[in-house]
């Protein structure tokens, strides 16, 4: 069985760089407070290139939240975010319309 950890809302609240080497994390996601003004706010762009820095040494994959405009997502791409999440992709959704969704397209891909 495969188990992967993930650390979410990463630059908030008790989520902080102790608990990627202590919990040996596989997924990091940055809160979307440091994310929804990188393409405006150098402050914010320089605190998540320095997180990406070192979640890249420890191989730990990155996922950028509260992606919600083409200017976030350019800067996320620039970063080498392995991940982006929101608006600019899709809004919440309930769960029984992501589940039709899914079904649908692993009819019509054959998955």
């Amino acid at each position: 069985m495969d188990c992967r950890i993930a650390i979410d809302d990463f630059g908030t609240g008790y989520s902080n760089f102790e608990y990627i080497i202590r919990l040996n994390v596989d997924i990091l996601k940055i809160d979307g407070s440091l994310i929804k003004n990188i393409h405006i706010d150098k402050n914010a762009y320089l605190t998540v290139k320095a997180i990406v820095s070192f979640a890249k040494v420890l191989d730990v994959k990155v996922v950028a939240e509260f992606v919600h405009c083409k200017e976030v997502q350019e800067v996320v791409e620039n970063l080498h975010i392995d991940y982006s999440q929101g608006y600019l992709f899709h809004e919440p959704q309930e769960l029984s319309l992501i589940e039709g969704a899914l079904s649908f397209f692993a009819y019509m891909f054959k998955l």
